[in-house]
């Protein structure tokens, strides 16, 4: 919140800063916050999906289940994510780990869906990647404060994402 005291941000948010990392191991771990729920979002769209969905069509439906819990927030602290994590080895660390983890929740979900093994890695792989790109592009897009409420949010940019990114495969022969 560019502008606003940290006081004022530690009263909309009811907590001092030292308590806000009291919470936390390290620093590096508000980079996976909300990893395990995003796995699962990501996860039950893709197994809730039409028994008739395709395997990139029940990854859309992770991406639209997960998106819909990404608000203003989540918009607002992606540009000072990608600082952070641009400025530190241990922060591409934990990212990258990060992004194993919503792989692999994806490749699980599409496994019991019977999608065969290395259709199912890839398609969670392309996953990961559609929603790192739709999140980089909804974040870093320039909104006005009567925009904070995007109704679209950030499921178009993700499913764009994963839609450029499969014809992407296409074109590999």
């Amino acid at each position: 919140m560019p502008g606003v005291s940290l006081r004022a941000r530690e009263e909309r948010f009811w907590v001092t800063k030292s308590t806000f990392f009291r919470h936390l191991a390290d620093k590096r771990e508000l980079l996976v916050a909300g990893q395990e729920t995003l796995s699962r979002l990501l996860a039950d769209g893709i197994i809730e999906a039409p028994a008739s969905a395709s395997p990139l069509q029940a990854v859309a439906a992770g991406l639209e289940r997960a998106s819909s819990a990404m608000g203003p927030a989540n918009r607002e602290l992606g540009p000072r994510l990608k600082a952070a994590v641009a400025a530190s080895t241990e922060l591409q660390e934990r990212d990258a780990l990060k992004s194993v983890g919503l792989a692999a929740a994806m490749t699980a979900a599409l496994i019991a869906r019977g999608v065969p093994d290395p259709t199912a890695h890839l398609a969670g792989e392309l996953g990961v990647l559609a929603f790192k790109r739709g999140y980089a592009q909804w974040s870093e897009a320039q909104w006005s404060e009567s925009d904070r409420d995007d109704p679209e949010g950030l499921a178009p940019h993700a499913l764009a994402a994963l839609e450029d990114l499969r014809a992407a495969t296409a074109s590999l022969g």
